[in-house]
């Protein structure tokens, strides 16, 4: 594929990509917003307890297949088939499994409404093993259209069902429910849009995804230590604290990673195969990993850190008082959002070189490093300090994915992280700011008023501050803007 071609294709799927993400937002989080209004912290921590496990065992489920048969050169039926067969033997034993252990499970957690609760959601097993080929045919063929499209389906109705059955008094099977809905349509639309499903081949075993391995176990560790260092503090958090509280952190946790991890998955979505097309051209390859993450690190310091800055009367004016616990942590843990953000972009562009080990070595930090910080956190600070805790640890992750990721790209270490310091700066700026007007103007202003106020001034502050000390990134965000707008312009341009 050309460059230019590459390039249309790339922004059409960031276009498709970011619209179907900002409008699943638009319906998502003011349903979302409402179900927390009518359910309780309880119902969130026994969610968050059983999407944990469930997750984490769903992760064997699809070992890296899906990124192999995007990455790899050439691609056959044959090898398809296969793949589809590997996953399909792996969900159904992993589903035997969990219906198994969900009693045992309950009994560790202390949560004996957990038993039905994971039996149930691990039937989101089942549509992962139809829709994986189909998905990475798609991604291969880089049609984030139909993704987009199958995305919106899934999010919307899920989002009225969950509503609907919160409203009728289903408690935390609202939300049971609403998850497996969204995966069984948005499986059903990506295999329509594939033309069928791929049918698993058993005939030759699975001789046809040998030459997949590699690249698949590695991606599959990096998978499983990445799984288990995001959601490490919930699985310690489940043993050490009341649901209650548990239900709280998993919510500010929650809302924290909205703006970070939708815009990663797009991202991510778009990069992937992007990156992976221009990995025998150095230049372009490392021009356009420098371009994007100076992008995210504009977007996460302005969207993250907002929100951060506004976290005592967002939850009080939005969620409602009765989620006073989840201030710090969703204050925390948006905090350390963007280091998150550029953090998982860059493992993205390690995989994309075609060297995961480079990720799969970050993430082994991640795991030895994080449980400790949030045992020591919650030691001194319960639910706050493990929030606490991120912001510390993944200060230090970041530069160590910083200088793993320059030694694949070959760049320098200097200009990586000077990428983030006007972002940075901004960030600072908008909270030194909002905290300003809350100790001016908190006695004196309704929290609604305050809040659209602090709201005004942060992103205020974030954009001068911006503007006076790098100016060119603005400029470059407004470059990018136009491209995704008005392609026809900038099609021949090249890809960074």
């Amino acid at each position: 594929m050309s460059g230019p071609s590459l390039k249309r294709k790339a922004l059409s799927g960031v276009r498709w990509t970011v619209s179907a993400r900002l409008l699943v937002q638009l319906i998502t989080w003011p349903s979302t917003i409402i179900v927390m209004r009518l359910l309780n912290p309880h119902d969130y921590g026994l969610v968050a307890l059983s999407s944990v496990v469930v997750g984490f065992v769903s992760l064997f489920g699809e070992p890296g297949l899906a990124a192999g048969l995007v990455q790899t050169h050439v691609l056959t039926e044959e090898t398809s088939r296969a793949a589809s067969a590997l996953i399909a033997v792996l969900n159904l034993f992993l589903l035997a499994v969990l219906v198994l252990a969900a009693p045992s499970i309950a009994v560790w957690y202390h949560e004996p409404e957990l038993t039905r609760i994971i039996r149930v959601a691990s039937l989101s097993l089942l549509m992962t093993a139809i829709a994986t080929v189909p998905q990475a045919h798609l991604e291969r063929n880089l049609r984030f259209r139909e993704m987009a499209l199958a995305l919106i389906v899934g999010n919307v109705v899920a989002s009225v069902a969950t509503i609907a059955c919160a409203l009728f008094g289903f408690g935390v099977w609202s939300l049971v429910f609403g998850v497996l809905l969204m995966s069984a349509l948005r499986s059903l639309v990506i295999i329509v849009y594939n033309g069928s499903p791929v049918w698993p081949d058993f005939s030759r075993g699975f001789a046809p995804v040998r030459h997949l391995m590699h690249f698949t176990l590695h991606m599959l560790g990096s998978r499983v230590l990445w799984y288990f260092a995001m959601t490490v503090d919930l699985m310690l958090l489940g043993r050490l604290v009341r649901s209650t509280e548990l239900g709280s952190y998993s919510v500010g946790a929650n809302l924290a990673a909205v703006p970070g991890d939708k815009a990663m998955e797009a991202v991510n979505r778009v990069s992937f195969p992007t990156l992976s097309r221009l990995r025998p051209t150095r230049v372009p390859f490392n021009q356009t990993y420098e371009r994007i993450l100076r992008m995210l690190a504009l977007y996460g310091f302005l969207v993250a850190w907002g929100l951060a800055a506004v976290a005592p009367e967002f939850v009080q004016v939005v969620l409602s008082q009765k989620w006073h616990l989840a201030v710090i942590p969703l204050a925390m843990l948006s905090i350390a959002a963007p280091l998150r953000m550029l953090t998982a972009f860059e493992t993205t562009v390690n995989n994309a070189a075609g060297v995961p080990q480079a990720t799969t070595k970050l993430y082994t930090l991640t795991c030895l490093v994080l449980p400790v910080g949030i045992l020591v956190g919650v030691h001194l600070d319960g639910i706050n300090g493990a929030a606490i805790s991120w912001v510390v640890v993944y200060a230090l992750l970041f530069l160590v994915s910083t200088l793993n990721t320059c030694r694949v790209t070959e760049g320098s270490v200097r200009d990586s992280l000077g990428v983030i310091v006007v972002p940075l700066a901004a960030g600072i700026s908008m909270l030194l700011v909002t905290e300003a007007l809350r100790t001016l103007l908190s006695a004196h202003l309704p929290p609604v008023v305050l809040l659209c106020v602090e709201i005004v001034a942060a992103a205020v502050a974030f954009l001068a501050t911006a503007h006076v000390l790098g100016p060119t990134i603005l400029s470059d965000a407004r470059a990018l803007l136009r491209e995704l707008l008005r392609p026809d312009r900038t099609a021949d341009s090249g890809i960074a």
